[in-house]
């Protein structure tokens, strides 16, 4: 019964937030150390990738329209939530084989290193997006999210989507690795192009538009722009199917983790040993 009284679960749940912070800081300071800018560094590349990517949008296609929001701010609620979706479910595989050496500790396992490095990419890019919305507060001298609550959850969603996507791929890549491969160049390539970052929903031929509404990033981007001005039109996104595409993610992604954990401790005890003999 001690297992089920609240005070045991809060300690627990309060215990596993301290080691998964304690993974997302040592990526930090991973990330910080290999770069020439330190700290700043881990902010500021990938924003000059996002910026990189809205100049040549806009050089090629022009700003867009300005009806229902700042270009630069409709651009951003793009981009960035896209790139840490990407981000977060691509580097899956390798969050866990860089951190496999933690695994000698019992407390520590490859769900903590997900959760640890999946955390810090969200703290990363939800400052990146900060920035746009106070940016765009500041030029146009007005609120420009008129539902910052919406807002918030489904730029969380997008990452827990990223996250269970990436922990189902990781799980299945190690029993087939083709899979893996697959699932990267999906992520970087026909997702890219259908996930509404470039264009409206609504400029999308009827015809067509169940060709891109598939695709449940697309739901979640559409719906972080209506967060920022409600009359703008998402004809044909659900926030039902959305988030069931969250909840079953990470439902599945959960299942398939928790009878197969030990498949991701792939640290090789032998080296070490081997080390320690010729170091005799």
């Amino acid at each position: 019964m001690r297992s089920l009284a609240p005070r045991y679960v809060l300690s627990k749940l309060l215990l596993q937030l301290r080691v998964v912070s304690a993974v997302a800081r040592r990526e930090l300071q991973l990330r910080a150390a290999k770069g020439a800018m330190g700290v700043v560094g881990v902010f500021a590349e990938p924003l000059a990738l996002i910026v990189t990517f809205l100049a040549l949008r806009i050089f090629l296609r022009g700003a867009g329209d300005a009806t229902y929001m700042n270009p630069a701010l409709w651009l951003a609620l793009g981009f960035i939530p896209f790139f840490m979706f990407a981000e977060i479910a691509i580097k899956a595989i390798g969050g866990v084989d860089k951190n496999s050496e933690l695994y000698f500790y019992r407390r520590l396992r490859p769900l903590d290193s997900l959760m640890g490095n999946g955390l810090l990419l969200g703290q990363i890019y939800g400052a990146l997006l900060l920035v746009f919305v106070l940016g765009s507060a500041a030029w146009e001298w007005r609120l420009v999210v008129q539902d910052p609550g919406t807002l918030i959850f489904l730029f969380l969603g997008l990452a827990l989507l990223g996250f269970g996507i990436g922990l189902s791929t990781l799980i299945i890549g190690h029993r087939l690795p083709v899979v893996a491969w697959f699932m990267q160049m999906f992520l970087r390539r026909i997702l890219l192009w259908t996930s509404c970052i470039f264009f409206s929903i609504s400029f999308i031929p009827d015809v067509f538009r169940p060709w891109i509404l598939w695709n449940p990033i697309a739901h979640g981007v559409e719906l972080m722009r209506a967060a920022c001005n409600p009359a703008y039109p998402i004809p044909g996104v659900s926030a039902f199917y959305f988030w069931g595409w969250v909840v079953g993610s990470i439902g599945f992604g959960l299942l398939v983790y928790g009878n197969n954990e030990n498949l991701l401790f792939v640290v090789d005890k032998s080296v070490s040993v081997d080390s320690g003999v010729d170091g005799d």
